[in-house]
């Protein structure tokens, strides 16, 4: 996902990429269900052919290496928006709700009832640890949205080299997660990425002004990181 709420700010260039790339691999996958397909090389290529030539040879990496189980996959771009206690709500209509916390994921799987993942697609340049923003609160959206599921594993994914980093969290880190829990000499917010986004808020940065840039996960917690 490429940011925390969903309004569009000035795309650079790297962004513009990587919303290319996951329109692309979302549309794919997307086909993949309805045809119960594990792979469709033919229209893969077809929809990467018009990406530009940066977004091709990330595409080309993700093309030879990937393969889904259509049974498993719940959905591609999903929109999760919870309230300030945490509660799933409803924003679309003339009756939505105002969202405390939302965010899209690119990838959900589910691998049994109480088990899910997260793939969070990234063309990057480096191969970063999953101690991101995004590592925490994806995780805490997803169960909150979903009462059922005690494990949610996160996995970042850097298709440009075929490599991912990822985190599992299980329910029981959910106190953790919303901030109720102290870590080292910190603060309870502070320890968590939910308690980051208050303070964040606090300090005058809108949800649209933050996304997940070096300075911000630099000031996170790291969860209990597992290299793929």
């Amino acid at each position: 996902c490429k940011h925390v709420e969903g309004a569009k700010l000035g795309e650079s260039e790297p962004a513009a990429r990587g919303t290319e790339i996951h329109e692309i691999l979302s549309t794919y996958i997307n086909h993949l269900v309805r045809s119960r397909r594990a792979t469709d090389l033919d229209v893969f290529d077809a929809l990467a052919k018009g990406a530009g030539r940066e977004a091709r040879e990330v595409l080309e990496r993700f093309r030879d290496n990937h393969a889904f189980d259509a049974e498993k996959i719940l959905a591609t771009e999903l929109y999760i928006a919870l309230d300030e206690d945490f509660v799933p709500v409803e924003t679309s209509g003339e009756e939505g709700e105002t969202a405390e916390y939302e965010g899209t994921l690119d990838l959900v799987m589910l691998h049994s009832l109480t088990e899910a993942e997260i793939d969070d697609w990234k063309s990057y340049y480096q191969i970063i640890d999953a101690d991101t923003f995004q590592s925490n609160f994806y995780p805490l959206l997803l169960m909150s949205l979903n009462p059922l599921l005690e494990r949610v594993k996160f996995v970042l994914e850097f298709v440009r080299y075929g490599a991912s980093r990822c985190v599992e969290y299980t329910r029981q880190d959910l106190p953790w997660l919303k901030g109720t829990r102290t870590e080292g000499t910190g603060t309870a917010e502070e320890a968590s990425s939910v308690g980051f986004f208050k303070k964040a808020r606090a300090e005058g940065l809108s949800r649209k002004a933050l996304h997940v840039v070096p300075a911000i996960a630099e000031r996170l917690p790291r969860g209990r990181d597992q290299s793929l």
